[in-house]
């Protein structure tokens, strides 16, 4: 090994350059990675969406939804299947094992679609998709014009820049929302078709037959190969006003003498909006290994560049933009990073005494962080919150083990004897070797932990892995070559002699451990136990969701009135800069009724409240003016983990039962029981109703003229809604053709619908009314099912509030004042369902970490500091508590291996642990006061993405400062008592 050492110190200069290489790389790797929230992770989870027009609720779980369901349950790995089904359309949802092929279970999933599919009620769609964070949008762009009509802006969304905006790097599909379809209308004239003994369905149908295009077959001639075409269709609205349509008694007329063919915008039954104007909204969806920096500065650049082609008066405007989260995140853990490794640096210089040390300890961290990112670029990774995370999480660790080299090698050089530097190597090997191999073992567990938590934290575990190889490899390579050679700004450092004295006290002393171990132990169970909970640490993403429902039923107008008053609170709020909303659509893959919808709000940079606040005063500002809007909150990362697993919202209580009518009574008495509870807000009944509908019921004298049902509604479709019949194509462009007839002006609703005619023979008509009883019903409701059960949600946020705590409020209230009836029952869901199931493979791992070393004392000053820094226990700070135990057990390492050193060169057991402690004085004060320095941006929550990491940083620098107590006073103690089986 001595050989090694020196030949890389002959050949210095190769590997200082090889150095300076690795750092560059590394900034090559670091700007070519992906930047994203999310890592890339394949959630087992497919989305179906079946659509089959105006289907009653009722008759579209009998004829699509339960046909679906008992196939796909055929579907091998499927664990959870969980159905929506509505008014003509259903959603099912598909939760498979983790580690699935997905890819191979979209293909099984597809094939059973098919398999159904001629069982399914006539003209169904179907929809399947795989879940992932690239389903939703990285970027939304806003049309508004006062010059140029909705239809225009639409039309060149889609003809200019959805093509040009595709074709742009990481770009995976534009989607267009909004504007207003053109359409050909004809609007037949009643008087003009009883004079010619025809109706509009006969007039659809003529039209539908005239405008066909079919393939007749090849034909040969003249040595070439023709397509044979039947087209009959209209090249525009004077051809089609020229198209003759058959009369019964006589020749065929054109159909502009049956009534007007004109040109008009279709009825559409959603809502676009961006800043208080109606809008074109362009949403962008990045490609998996897409990098959302790259593609918001690429679309950006398009933007710039072609303002001269957008029509005179549009305005072109970001709405969101996710990239702006992913660059506060990257910035500010870098920002922390680079503050972090000086003030470690600064932290060598002033114990140690010598500025060339210090720059060698600095050296490590920007080493390890370019061979990390150039390992995270060879394994296909992405820069995200997890990356990162890991990449900060070791920053303590990496410290560690520059520290402990840098220290033995300055002790070694001011020893009265000096050693060479390969020899002060030689002896520090086997020890870092094995303290590095105990601090990656505590990593291995994250590889079997599955859920949300294994795919995220997998990646976590791999940056940390990364970051400690490459510290080991600089610690045994650079830093040897760059310390000083002995007797060279070497200064040695001790403990304080009272600090000895007390080293030595403890030493002498077994109780001191027993009872310090036993003491802080005791300590971090009522800690932990009083700490809040949550999943996700709550962060400010630059940007809010808020979901609106409006009363089921309520009219255009109406709705129109009721947004118009929330955007006027949105108005009033200075930090939203730009918002977009969405009625009757929203964010995702989803089916949404006419009276559901978003606002995206984009929140202005460098304000002064939080988002959480921002929301707090504009639900209290909105739910004052329009109560009867059910509104919530939240913001995209928690709604995008949510969406992509079972469990949308924070708290979900789901109620099984198959009397649905019980179902909606309990649920809207679960809404008011969580009303009550402090600090849960936007509570949500997610029974959804659709609205009221009018049913069409045939009378005997429609039987008496032979009229059935199906020929009423042929009779009514043309004045509700129209028909559609077929198209104008011109070039790009598509216009459909549809055939109304006016309704009977001056009424509305049920009376309009009664006084429509119906054709009873040559000639003759009848009002509907005579022919058939109209009965309005009230609105149905989605139909929810858990694996074939049916069910409730209830679901609620939280503002001020940990989530462990109110869900503990909430079981207790609902496990002593519900009653529910033998074949009903509740379940817990939500993101705190997943909290669990994280929780509980994170406690195996802690449990396996802790199996490995004994210092689990450490976890009170974990607890503590969480205490002291208002933070929850989440996911975030749970990963810091295991960590923590992770640079325990490597100081533990070092300092029982200085224990076993003594002993072996005669030592008592008492005095071994009294030097082992002396010794390890400055490299353990040393690492705890570089951890704390370098952690301590990211535990003062400094940038704005720092927020993630905020309770990791504080559960380690918490655990660093006890741990110093632990190692140096309990650990020695017990070594004395118990530590000769260690000879």
């Amino acid at each position: 090994m001595n050989g090694w050492f020196d030949a890389a110190h002959a050949q210095r200069r190769a590997v200082a350059l090889l150095y300076a290489g690795i750092v560059v790389l590394g900034v090559l790797a670091a700007l070519r990675l992906p930047a994203s929230i999310l890592p890339e992770v394949t959630f087992p989870r497919i989305s179906i969406i079946a659509e089959s027009g105006e289907l009653p609720s009722e008759a579209m779980l009998r004829a699509v939804t339960r046909l679906l369901e008992e196939s796909l349950r055929r579907v091998p790995g499927v664990l959870e299947l969980r159905s929506t089904t509505s008014r003509g359309s259903a959603q099912i949802n598909i939760d498979c094992e983790w580690n699935s092929d997905m890819n191979l279970t979209l293909q099984r999933v597809q094939a059973q679609i098919e398999a159904v599919r001629p069982q399914l009620a006539p003209g169904t769609s179907v929809d399947a998709r795989l879940m992932s964070p690239t389903l939703f949008p990285v970027l939304g762009l806003s049309l508004t014009s006062d010059r140029t009509s909705l239809a225009r802006l639409r039309d060149f969304a889609i003809l200019v820049l959805k093509p040009e905006l595709s074709r742009l790097p990481g770009v995976a599909e534009v989607i267009v929302q909004g504007g207003r379809r053109l359409e050909a209308r004809v609007t037949l004239d009643p008087a003009a078709l009883q004079a010619r003994g025809l109706d509009a369905a006969s007039v659809a149908d003529a039209i539908r037959n005239a405008s066909v295009l079919e393939s007749v077959g090849l034909l040969e001639a003249n040595s070439q190969l023709y397509l044979g075409l039947a087209d009959g269709r209209p090249g525009d609205l004077a051809a089609l006003e020229a198209l003759r349509v058959p009369v019964p008694s006589g020749p065929a007329v054109p159909l502009g003498q049956l009534g007007r063919v004109s040109l008009e915008e279709a009825p559409e039954f959603t809502g676009y909006r961006a800043q208080s104007r109606e809008a074109v909204l362009v949403n962008l969806l990045r490609q998996p290994a897409a990098s959302a920096i790259t593609l918001s500065e690429a679309t950006h650049r398009w933007i710039e560049e072609n303002r001269g082609r957008l029509p005179q008066g549009v305005t072109l405007a970001t709405f969101y933009d996710q990239s702006d989260l992913v660059r506060a995140s990257v910035g500010s853990v870098r920002d922390s990073l680079l503050v972090g490794a000086l003030l470690a640096g600064l932290v060598v210089v002033v114990i140690l005494g010598s500025l060339r040390l210090g720059l060698t300890g600095a050296l490590v961290l920007p080493g390890s962080i370019a061979l990390t990112m150039i390992g995270l670029g060879l394994t296909h990774q992405s820069l995200n919150m997890m990356t990162l995370g890991g990449i900060a999480a070791a920053v303590g660790l990496v410290l560690d083990d520059a520290i402990v080299v840098i220290e033995h090698l300055a002790a070694r050089h001011a020893d009265p004897d000096p050693c060479t530097t390969s020899q002060a190597m030689a002896e520090i090997l086997p020890t870092l070797l094995g303290s590095s191999l105990c601090t990656l073992a505590i990593l291995l567990p994250f590889v079997f932990l599955g859920g949300v938590t294994g795919a995220f934290f997998r990646v976590l575990a791999l940056s940390m892995a990364l970051m400690l190889g490459a510290s080991l490899i600089l610690c045994l390579t650079v830093v040897p070559l760059v310390s000083p050679p002995p007797n060279r700004e070497a200064r040695t450092r001790g403990a304080p002699r009272r600090f000895g004295a007390l080293l030595g006290y403890a030493a002498a002393h077994a109780w001191v451990g027993l009872v310090g171990a036993i003491a802080l132990a005791a300590l971090a169970v009522p800690l932990g136990l009083s700490l809040g909970t949550g999943f996700l640490p709550e962060m400010d993403e630059g940007a809010l969701i808020l979901d609106f429902i409006t009363p089921p039923g309520t009219s255009l107008t109406e709705t129109d009135r009721m947004l118009r008053e929330i955007e006027r609170r949105i108005d009033e709020t200075p930090e939203i800069v730009a918002w977009s909303l969405r009625a009757g659509n929203q964010l995702g893959f989803f089916i949404t009724e006419p009276n559901q919808g978003d606002y995206v709000l984009r929140l202005r940079s460098g304000r002064r409240r939080s988002a959480d606040a921002i929301a707090d005063d504009l639900r209290q500002r909105i739910e004052s003016t329009q109560p009867a809007v059910q509104i919530e909150f939240g913001q995209l990362v928690e709604d995008v983990i949510g969406d992509l697993t079972t469990n949308p919202q924070p708290i979900e209580v789901r109620i099984f039962s198959e009397d649905r009518a019980f179902i909606a009574r309990e649920a809207q008495d679960l809404v008011e029981r969580l009303s009550r509870v402090r600090g849960v807000v936007d509570v949500k009944n997610d029974v959804v109703v659709s609205g009221p509908n009018v049913t069409i019921v045939p009378a005997e004298t429609a039987a008496r003229k032979g009229l059935s049902a199906g020929d009423l509604a042929r009779a009514v479709a043309p004045a509700v809604s129209g028909i559609e019949v077929g198209e104008i194509v011109r070039g790009a462009r598509v216009c459909p053709v549809r055939v109304v007839l006016p309704r009977p002006g001056g009424l509305s609703g049920q009376e309009a619908l009664a006084e429509i005619p119906v054709a009873v023979g040559a000639g003759q008509r009848a009002r509907l009314g005579d022919l058939a009883s109209l009965r309005t019903n009230p609105g149905e409701t989605e139909i929810a099912r858990d694996n074939l059960r049916t069910m409730g949600t209830v679901t609620a946020r939280l503002s001020g509030r940990d989530l462990g705590s109110a869900m503990t409020e909430i079981r207790r209230r609902l496990g002593r004042g519900l009653r529910l009836p033998g074949d009903a029952r509740i379940q817990y869901g939500g993101l705190w369902a997943e909290q669990q199931a994280s929780f509980r493979g994170l406690a195996e791992v802690l449990l396996g970490a802790t199996a490995l070393v004994v210092v689990v004392s450490s976890l009170a000053g974990v607890f503590a500091a969480l205490h002291a820094g208002g933070a929850s226990f989440n996911i975030s700070s749970f990963v810091g508590a295991i960590m923590m135990v992770g640079i325990v057990s490597e100081n533990a390492y070092f300092l029982v291996a200085a224990h076993r050193a003594a002993v072996a060169a005669g030592r008592s057991r008492v005095e071994a642990a009294r030097q082992a402690a002396v010794r390890r004085t400055r490299p353990v004060l040393m690492t705890t006061f570089a951890g704390v320095a370098a952690l301590a941006p990211l535990a003062l929550g400094i940038g704005a993405g720092s927020a993630l990491l905020k309770p990791l940083a504080i559960a380690v620098v918490g655990g660093f400062v006890l741990s110093t107590v632990l190692l140096l006073l309990v650990l020695p103690s017990l070594l004395a008592r118990f530590g000769g089986g260690l000879d």
